[in-house]
């Protein structure tokens, strides 16, 4: 049940093959394995399955409690991953074809199963389908042909998303068609394959929530003797966009992942948002409703030079601005606190309303702050005793949810991939001390409201690039750069699940014994800052741990930016700009987490505020070419200055005594005043 339990609660599931004895006299050797993880990223090896004949290339597909897994070449079934039995796989194993490699499940818009494969035909390659039955366990109609260039590509992998079916082949070629069997078009993607290697293939496309994930086997021949041998790596891009993907990154696992096969447990499913490229501008009418009035009204009595609006993360979000008398109901009901402004769709509730008079006009300076800081307003009068295991949404649930009828209209959103965590007590509490609660729970979380819907967003959740730039002297008059080291920390204490004991000492045992991680060039950089011990009961393995830990870590300071630009423009929290200082060959993607925007005053530049920048950043190669290169040409300009430039003296006794003067130096000597009144010569 161990095996089966791993598929079910982790979020990604890989069978494919460790090739880990291959050598030039068995270049074919395989094991068979099973690995997991939470992220797609790093890895950790469940099992190797050593029964299942050396099975390579292999795919694995689920259908309600029965997974059926496919290579090169045979077909087998499975409930535990213990008893596999094998099915019949003749008919593609047809005498006619040879090279028949790596057959691969796929689910048309039916929701009927096939086989996918590739196979070679009198010396030419060719793309095939077979049916599926998994009520019979058959497979028939093999041979289907695919109308597709496929060249000399091999390992077919096909999936119907949106509408399309998407067909990988080798080299990360990508083809689009409206039936499975085709007319498939080649479309382009922005990926280019690194040159070092001799060849990509088996390109795995994988459907995660609002992204996909794309793992290929790169091929480099490390192994002496063996042409096949390489690594796998992986790329991501988000669903709506399979044409734009990140560059390449190394898949992490103790074992050398290749050709293989991608499970994502849908009970695990994460949402993400889908953004699009918004436009620069809002809506420009301003309204007010007083606390004790249901009446809407048009507020035009605005300065409107002053009308500004700040964001921070996870702290402020606010506007500000001026108002004067102008005899009408709006202005009145600006004097009394606790009344609606909304703007650009948000709503705000006046908290400061300070009187000035400034001549024969009265005004009013208001701060108004976002409705979601009246959360503080929302109580859990219940408690959940005990330490127990939540992710956000279990929080935002307890306190906003139906059953806590104090919620007073709140809502909430989960965006991203949490980890689950421990909290003692949970309750009794704010809505204000749920948000404290889910900071500090999830360092890396951030609230980001609609009116009185709250998002708790991961920060890749959060993040969003739409290809903008900042480019100082272009199109940002200043930058401020500020190093913040408070909260650095790089070395902490891990303790781990802890056994059953019925000892009589009830000496408390782990699964593995406490340990410390500590990153030993941040302690050789900035000291030891150590963060408070980590103690979660999700982890039985040390190195798992290890991991985790590690990520918790914050090793360098941040570095902040506040960058004023050239324009007036809309900020959008948390996009990604590529920041270029080209007059000290500075460039880096900076993401916007904070702003002060005045949007009816087009003579005021939008500020905006950019963090998470590790200070390593500072200390890069070109950075310090770039300074070394600057200090020795103003040594060069010194000692040029000190050779030619000619020196005059002012003083009464000889300059020789004191000075190397060299010829054409100048000797100024004052004159002194004498008796008679006249000046000495």
């Amino acid at each position: 049940m161990e095996i089966l339990n791993a598929v079910k609660n982790n979020k990604f599931i890989y069978f494919g093959f460790d090739p880990r004895a291959e050598n030039k006299d068995d270049q074919w050797n395989a094991l068979p394995n099973l690995s997991a993880s939470n992220d797609g990223e790093s890895w950790s090896s469940v099992a190797n399955f050593s029964k299942l004949k050396g099975l390579r290339d292999g795919f694995i597909c689920c259908v309600g409690d029965v997974y059926y897994i496919i290579g090169t070449l045979a077909l087998y079934k499975t409930s535990d991953f213990k008893l596999f039995t094998e099915l019949d796989l003749s008919l593609i194993k047809n005498s006619q074809y040879t090279d028949i490699w790596a057959p691969e499940f796929f689910k048309d818009k039916n929701d009927k199963y096939h086989i996918i494969y590739s196979a070679t035909l009198n010396g030419k390659r060719g793309i095939y389908v077979a049916d599926f039955d998994p009520v019979t366990d058959k497979v028939s109609n093999a041979y289907q042909h695919v109308d597709v260039d496929c060249q000399s590509s091999i390992d077919p992998n096909l999936t119907y998303m949106d509408g399309k079916y998407y067909l990988w082949l080798s080299s990360a070629r990508l083809f689009v068609a409206d039936n499975y069997l085709g007319r498939y078009t080649e479309i382009a993607t922005n990926i280019i394959n690194d040159p070092k290697a001799h060849w990509y293939e088996a390109p795995e496309m994988l459907i995660a929530g609002d992204y996909l994930y794309l793992y290929q086997d790169k091929i480099d021949g490390h192994v002496d003797g063996v042409a096949d041998s390489g690594y796998m790596v992986y790329r991501k891009a988000k669903r709506v966009n399979p044409l734009i993907w990140t560059d390449e990154q190394i898949v992490k696992n103790d074992i050398n992942m290749r050709h293989g096969s991608f499970l994502y447990n849908d009970t695990k499913f994460v949402r993400y948002p889908t953004y699009e490229m918004p436009k620069n501008d809002f809506k420009k009418v301003v309204t007010i409703k007083a606390l004790s009035l249901k009446q809407e009204l048009p507020l035009n009595c605005i300065l409107w030079s002053t009308f500004s609006v700040q964001w921070a993360k996870n702290s402020t979000y606010q506007l500000q601005f001026t108002a004067f008398d102008d005899g009408g109901l709006a202005y009145n009901a600006l004097l009394s606190t606790e009344g609606t402004i909304t703007f650009d769709g948000q709503q705000y509730i006046i908290k400061q309303v300070t009187p000035s008079n400034q001549g024969a006009n009265s005004q009013v300076q208001v701060t108004a702050t976002h409705i979601y800081n009246d959360i503080a307003r929302v109580r859990q009068y219940d408690v959940r005793e005990g330490t127990l295991t939540y992710l956000p949404q279990d929080v935002l649930e307890f306190y906003l949810g139906a059953q806590n009828k104090d919620n007073i209209g709140y809502t909430y959103s989960v965006y991203g991939d949490f980890d689950k965590q421990q909290i003692q007590n949970l309750g009794d509490t704010s809505g204000k001390d749920m948000i404290s609660k889910i900071l500090s729970t999830w360092p890396n979380a951030i609230v980001y409201p609609d009116n009185k819907n709250i998002g708790v967003y991961s920060s890749q959740a959060f993040e969003k690039n739409f290809g903008q730039r900042i480019d100082y002297r272009n199109n940002a008059q200043g930058i401020n750069m500020t190093i913040d080291s408070t909260n650095i920390t790089n070395k902490v204490k891990c303790f781990g699940k802890q056994k059953e004991n019925s000892t009589d000492n009830n000496k408390v045992e782990y699964y593995f014994q406490p340990f410390f991680v500590e990153d030993r060039k941040s302690i050789a950089t900035w000291g030891v800052y150590p963060m408070e011990n980590i103690s979660d009961e999700r982890f039985t393995d040390q190195e798992s741990m290890r991991r985790y830990a590690r990520s918790q870590l914050q090793v360098e300071p941040v570095v902040s930016l506040e960058v004023t630009a050239n324009e007036n423009f809309k900020p959008i929290p948390g996009e990604k700009r590529h920041l270029t200082i080209k007059d000290i060959g500075f460039e880096t993607d900076v993401t916007l987490i904070g702003y002060t925007w005045y949007p009816y005053n087009l003579d005021q530049a939008t500020v905006l505020q950019y963090e998470n920048l590790p200070a390593s950043i500072l200390n890069t190669q070109s950075l310090l070419n770039n300074r070394i290169n600057d200090i020795s040409n103003l040594a060069q300009k010194a000692l040029n200055k000190a050779f030619t430039a000619t020196t005059t003296y002012y003083s009464r006794d000889d300059p020789t005594k004191y000075n190397m003067v060299r010829v054409g130096d100048i000797w100024v000597r004052p004159l002194e005043e004498a008796g008679n009144g006249k000046a000495s010569q």
